[in-house]
């Protein structure tokens, strides 16, 4: 009987909503885990610009945009690539400049192309010190204004130089998805 009644609870939690983790860290840099794919640009682990001692943040420095050519950072082809049913991308991302730096948050959906319809930038704006960033990614439009974007196998994620003519530093401390709806 107790075992029908874990079985019971387990399927109406599956169709409640319930089935999927609150909380999905992408990239664990306390377990060496970093980006796999960036253009000018220089990725390495760092104890610098971290919430707590003994963690490691992901040191990024873009460097400027040259012609045709800018500065990314990504993971290619995501282990962790099925973002459906998350509200919210979260991150921690310090600024050890003591100007505003741009950079741009990009996602691309399950298909391969680097279109409009497939693909949402977020430029964000971090002033000096800790940045505590929110992005809503569910139900969220494609550069396209009309396409909405496929979070059910991400093809591709990461960070770009916004501003383009300068090279620029970061640290990302924490990156993350959630669940926010109760």
């Amino acid at each position: 009987m107790i075992r029908k009644l874990i079985v019971l609870a387990a399927v109406l939690a599956m169709f409640c909503g319930f089935g999927v983790a609150r909380k999905l860290t992408l990239l664990s840099f306390n377990k060496g885990e970093m980006c796999d794919d960036n253009s000018n640009a220089q990725v390495s682990l760092s104890e610098e610009n971290v919430e707590k001692a003994g963690d490691f943040s992901m040191k990024v420095d873009f460097g400027p945009k040259t012609g045709n050519a800018g500065s990314y950072i990504a993971v290619y082809k995501p282990k962790k690539g099925a973002w459906k049913g998350y509200t919210n991308a979260k991150m921690i991302i310090f600024n050890p400049s003591d100007k505003e730096v741009k950079i741009v948050w990009m996602i691309k959906g399950a298909k391969m192309t680097n279109t409009p319809e497939n693909r949402k930038d977020w430029p964000l704006t971090l002033k000096p010190g800790k940045n505590d960033i929110d992005v809503k990614i569910e139900g969220v439009l494609c550069n396209d204004e009309k396409s909405p974007l496929d979070l059910s196998s991400i093809f591709i994620y990461g960070y770009f130089n916004g501003t383009d003519d300068q090279a620029v530093t970061v640290y990302i401390a924490k990156l993350y998805l959630e669940n926010t709806e109760k």
